[in-house]
């Protein structure tokens, strides 16, 4: 009995003990929770704003302004003129043909459909072969050996370029000479260029020593159209009074004056219907052997009645007896072209004197393989 009741005591001992400490516990618990509440401002506290009062700061995209960059204008007052270095090589694995490449081949073999004048030089079709994989083997697969040689030389002049100057007689009998040439220069240039797209042309015109207005004129090499024509638009064929005129003076300032490329092919070629003195013509031989040797090459074309009867049938309108003519380039004119390499050559019965300086630009050996473009001329 006497046991129960110290176990009891004990029991109520131990109670009140936890309870003390519960109420300890809390009254700590309290105090620390008021002194947090109070270091909590209400201005730290961030309410929400209102539905009603949603404020949009930002203004729509579609409500913006937005000015558009000026567009960049090309304008060309004139024709580009350019410069590029004096040597200018294509590599022949990055430098493809042009696509209207066969434009100037007639095949050999057969396939040749024919051209369509009215749709220009781009109507030329391609022959059929085995394609035009590369320049040389694909053009001589498809058109034959001969073709395939045209080829090659092209390829040549590609990579290389070619420079022409003409060299023309600028007196009285010579009028129909430039006014072809000021009509057709472009077309000159652009069946050119179909296969040299560097080709390069100058002007010299010559009259004769003394004249009162000039002996030479010059428009250097350029790639340039506008300015071929624009010094040909003040190159008229005046005076000439005797049969001489200065071709030793036209001569020597195209070679010496044009502005030729390092590496190009460098043609001259003289056109006129009267001779040089024969006093003249030695050193004009020596100058020409000279150029020659500078890799440069001259030829010439006879445009006079007496090499050229089928002009003088034209200008009458009624045939004459062309065994009265010598039908061939005069003397001097053989001698000249000789001396520089060149091929010496008449109109040959043409009487677009377009056609014929095509021939004597790219090589009159190759007449042949070139007729398809000259066609559509």
């Amino acid at each position: 009995m006497l046991a129960r009741i110290k176990t009891m005591k004990y029991m109520t001992r131990s109670t009140g003990v936890w309870v003390g400490l519960l109420v300890v516990s809390i009254v700590i618990h309290t105090i620390v929770s008021g002194r947090i509440g109070e270091q909590i401002s209400p201005a730290n506290v961030i309410a929400p704003p209102e539905e009603d009062a949603i404020v949009i700061n930002q203004t729509p995209e579609t409500l913006i302004e937005k000015t558009k960059p000026p567009e960049e204008q090309l304008e060309f007052d004139e024709e580009l003129d350019f410069e590029p270095p004096e040597i200018l090589i294509a590599p022949k694995s990055t430098a493809p043909p042009p696509p209207d490449i066969a434009a100037t081949l007639r095949a050999q073999a057969g396939g040749f459909r024919g051209v369509d004048v009215s749709a220009g030089l781009t109507a030329v079709p391609l022959s059929e072969g085995s394609g035009i994989g590369g320049f040389k083997t694909g053009i001589g697969n498809g058109l034959g050996d001969g073709t395939s040689q045209f080829a090659s030389y092209i390829a040549g002049l590609r990579e290389a370029g070619l420079d022409v100057v003409f060299v023309v007689d600028a007196t009285g009998s010579m009028g129909w000479v430039l006014d072809e040439v000021k009509d057709r220069i472009e077309d000159i240039a652009s069946v050119v260029r179909s296969l040299v797209p560097i080709a390069r042309f100058g002007f010299v015109g010559y009259r004769d020593k003394g004249d009162p207005e000039f002996t030479t004129r010059i428009e250097p090499l350029t790639y340039s159209t506008t300015r071929l024509k624009n010094f040909l638009a003040g190159l008229e064929a005046v005076g000439g009074g005797d049969w001489f005129e200065a071709i030793d003076e036209g001569l020597r300032v195209a070679i010496e004056e044009s502005g030729w490329r390092i590496g190009a092919r460098r043609l001259v070629i003289l056109i006129g219907d009267a001779p040089i003195r024969q006093s003249q013509l030695n050193r004009v031989v020596d100058l020409v052997e000279q150029f020659r040797r500078a890799e440069g090459t001259v030829s010439t074309l006879d445009v006079s009645d007496q090499a050229n009867p089928h002009l003088l049938e034209a200008k009458v309108g009624r045939k004459v007896a062309h065994s009265l003519y010598r039908s061939a380039p005069m003397h001097a004119f053989l001698v000249i072209g000789e001396a520089g390499g060149g091929d010496t050559a008449t109109l040959d019965g043409e009487l677009k004197l377009t056609r014929r300086l095509i021939k004597l630009i790219l090589g009159d050996k190759f007449a042949n393989q070139m007729q398809a473009l000259l066609d559509v001329l």
